[in-house]
């Protein structure tokens, strides 16, 4: 019986902190709209990020081949930053705004998309 409500109250803090943490901009945009996806390839570039996932998300560190579907760690990753095998993403929540985030969000997954629509 304790170890279900300590399961619980771990569900319970994981799913705030999530709300928390992505609702500082109030709204999650539509990640499949063509204009918010544009706006993420807009700031993919803008911001230099081909330059370790190449222009179109097929760089060293790939992302095409990558199955990318999970909004919440995308975002996560994108503005915590990762640090993976050695090489280090950095943060991008001091530099863009959550809806930023979320358009990125909208860009990556939409190359991971694409693989998984080429598997087909």
């Amino acid at each position: 019986m304790t170890a279900a409500i300590v399961v619980v109250l771990v569900a319970v803090k994981f799913f705030c902190s999530f709300k928390a943490a992505h609702s500082a901009d109030n709204a999650i945009p539509e990640l499949s709209n063509p204009e918010v996806i544009a706006a993420g390839h807009d700031l993919y570039l803008a911001k230099h990020c081909s330059h370790c996932h190449g222009p179109t998300g097929e760089g060293g560190v790939n992302l095409v081949k990558r199955e990318l579907t999970n909004p919440s760690y995308v975002f996560d990753a994108i503005a915590d930053g990762r640090e993976r095998s050695g090489l280090r993403m950095p943060a991008w929540r001091e530099v863009l705004s959550d809806q930023e985030i979320w358009q990125v969000t909208a860009y990556v997954i939409s190359l991971s998309q694409r693989l998984n629509d080429e598997r087909r």
